[in-house]
Order: structure tokens, then sequence, then C-alpha cells
């Protein structure tokens, strides 16, 4: 059985361990961009801590575990528009979702992708919003599947 839960501070280590393979990934997509991943595994540990540390900040991180071992992580963010030309309702960011491959087939991305809505209508967010990076085929269209709809494309141009 697969519990989703808030995550722990006893689970942060689990959760970094995740993020390297999930950096792994996207290094096989892009080590140009992703050259440095490999330097932040104790500011991304950091980052763990502060949203785990701050309940009552507008980050959440939530755990999938099976058999007591953290086999999936998100990271879920209210984020709000600064600029005024624009519709500053806030968003509900889906920042890093990752799942250990052997349990991508027993819908822990559907449970989280509930957690995170569950989590913006409390807030009073009525939109989620995830960042996909464009190489990543199988996540990009995993979130289409699910019913996610393209919002921005971000193009770069080498100078």
């Amino acid at each position: 059985m697969i519990t989703i839960a808030e995550a722990k501070i006893e689970q942060v280590n689990e959760i970094v361990e995740l993020w390297k393979q999930l950096m792994e990934i996207h290094i096989k997509f892009d080590p140009d961009f992703f050259c440095c991943a490999h330097e932040s595994y104790d500011d991304y540990r950091y980052d763990v801590l502060s949203i785990i540390n701050n309940p009552e900040d507008e980050k959440k991180l939530f755990v999938a575990i099976a058999d007591g071992v953290v086999v999936g992580y998100v990271t879920i963010i209210i984020e709000r528009f600064t600029m005024i030309y624009y519709n500053f309702d806030p968003l509900c960011v889906i920042g890093d979702i990752m799942i250990h491959e052997n349990f991508q087939k027993y819908r822990i991305g559907e449970r989280f992708i509930q957690e995170a809505k569950l989590y913006a209508k409390n807030r009073n967010v009525s939109k989620l919003m995830v960042n996909v990076f464009s190489k990543n085929q199988k996540s990009y269209s995993y979130f289409k599947h699910i019913g996610f709809n393209d919002m921005f494309h971000k193009l770069t141009l080498e100078i």
C-alpha cells in the first residue's frame, strides 16, 4: 500500500536522493543547463528543510511512502504575479515531482495532483501550473494526458 503524506524531517535524505535521480534524468536531456546540479545537493537539502520547518508558509512537500520508504515526492508552491499588467490571481505551482521508476505505474502522480488541488482550493487558488523541461516528453505527455494545457512557451537562443 502506498500512502501520501506531508514530508517530515526524517525523510529529507530520501527526498534529496530522489532529487539526485531527477537531476540525472535532466542532465541526460541537457548536460549544459543542468551542469551544476551535482554541486547543489546541500542547497536542495536546505530548501527541503525550509519547506518542512515552515508549515505556515505557502510551500508544501508531500511524499509517497511504500513499505516505510519514500518512493516519490512533490513540491507545491503558491505563487503570485507582481506585475499589475497581468491577471495576478495566485497560481498553485508544482515545482518538482519525482516518482521512483519502479512506482510510476501506481497512480502516485495523480494522487500528488489531487493533493495540490486540495492545497490550492484551501487557499482560494483556482489554477494549477506545472513547469516541464521541454526535452522531457514523458513528463509533458503525462501532464497533457491528465488535463493540463499549455500556457507559456519559453524559447532560448544560443548566442
